[in-house]
């Protein structure tokens, strides 16, 4: 995320908490170690996903969550395999971006 002179580039989110062009040392080891992967995913499907969630499960989730929701039209993964996600923030805070989104 930078030009190729070394300038940071402007990053693009609809999720403001996603659109940070740094990486931190812990993300960076995590990485490193193969023990996380890092994909990004549209802004369209993660949108998709929250107010997907709203309606099958009653919540709102924040951006940054649908985001990771998204995921799942991504992969496909084994019976065995554990898929964490934590559900982190308030959807209620994005439920103005929601709105202008989805024009409701």
């Amino acid at each position: 995320m930078q030009t190729d002179d070394g300038q940071i580039t402007e990053p693009y989110s609809i999720s403001a908490g996603l659109d940070y062009p740094g990486v931190g040392p812990m993300h960076a080891h995590l990485f490193r170690s193969k023990r996380a992967e890092f994909i990004s995913i549209p802004d369209q499907e993660a949108m998709d996903w929250g107010l997907t969630l709203s309606q099958t499960e009653g919540i709102i989730p924040a951006i940054e969550t649908a985001h990771a929701f998204a995921i799942l039209d991504e992969r496909s993964f084994d019976p065995d395999e554990i898929v964490l996600f934590n559900c982190s923030g308030r959807g209620d805070k994005d439920l103005d971006t929601y709105i202008d989104y989805f024009k409701l």
